[in-house]
């Protein structure tokens, strides 16, 4: 109940370290750019690993789905790696998310900057993994001769959207996470059944009847969709727009008091 009495002062705080967040970006840029290298240590591919990872995708599961889903691979193997992307970053804002305080633990003892910076991190983070496995989008359009013009540009204001979704993600996972251990262990599990209910491998107009059910009640399927199309060359519609932003603004309207009302509180649960 003393959530629900969180007054407007806390949730303008809470605001305010978003925005003091993004303030200190010259951090959390290094950081996550740091991040991204240290996976790669002693490698001499380095980050350039992301990219091979998503070639094997395209090469090995690209030619077999084709010939199991039975659709032409110049169609198909753009719609797996195209989908694949999509759901490597969303799902890794989630799956990572939940993290966002918990594994930097010790950083939020000892130097005094807002949580938010620790969410910006992996926000960063995951965006540059998403730059790497372009590289193997554009070698695919080329290949398969896709010109994805004037649609393109919308993958733009759909990453928007995807990151700010990802910020609250972030922000509210990783309180709860913070607060209830037991919580970040349900993630990866949820997760991966998600992953097999989203049409990523699979299409939509597959599910018919009642098995629709699993498209249109699923929330990752709006946000995967609404950046797969434009990678496609293919408008979104209204519908997949409609409902990432009502997503967006219901995943803020809950975290916001949340986290104003836990988010002196992180410090001492880490």
């Amino acid at each position: 109940m003393a959530l629900l009495r969180t007054n407007g002062s806390g949730v303008m705080d809470a605001l305010r370290d978003v925005r003091d967040g993004w303030r200190w970006r010259e951090l959390w840029l290094t950081l996550g750019w740091r991040d991204v290298l240290l996976r790669h240590r002693r490698s001499r591919l380095g980050p350039f690993w992301i990219s091979l990872s998503m070639a094997f995708v395209a090469g090995c599961m690209g030619t077999l789905y084709s010939a199991i889903m039975q659709r032409p691979p110049h169609d198909y193997i753009p719609y797996l790696v195209a989908g694949f992307m999509a759901w490597n970053f969303t799902s890794a804002l989630i799956n990572e998310g939940k993290d966002s305080f918990v594994a930097n633990a010790a950083s939020m003892r000892e130097i005094p900057v807002p949580g938010t910076v620790y969410v910006y991190r992996l926000l960063w983070r995951n965006l540059l993994v998403f730059g790497y496995n372009t590289i193997v989008y554009v070698i695919v359009l080329f290949i398969f001769q896709i010109w994805p013009f004037p649609a393109l540009l919308l993958a733009l204001p759909a990453l928007v959207l995807i990151l700010l979704n990802g910020l609250w993600a972030g922000l509210l996972l990783g309180v709860v996470n913070a607060r209830f251990r037991d919580f970040g262990q349900l993630i990866p599990n949820v997760m991966r059944l998600v992953f097999f209910v989203t049409p990523v491998i699979w299409h939509a107009e597959s599910a018919t009847g009642y098995r629709s059910v699993f498209v249109h009640l699923n929330p990752m399927y709006y946000f995967i969709e609404l950046l797969r199309a434009p990678l496609l060359g293919q408008m979104p519609g209204h519908l997949l727009w409609g409902v990432a932003f009502s997503i967006t603004v219901v995943g803020w309207v809950i975290t916001l008091p949340v986290y104003a009302y836990w988010r002196r509180r992180i410090a001492f649960w880490i």
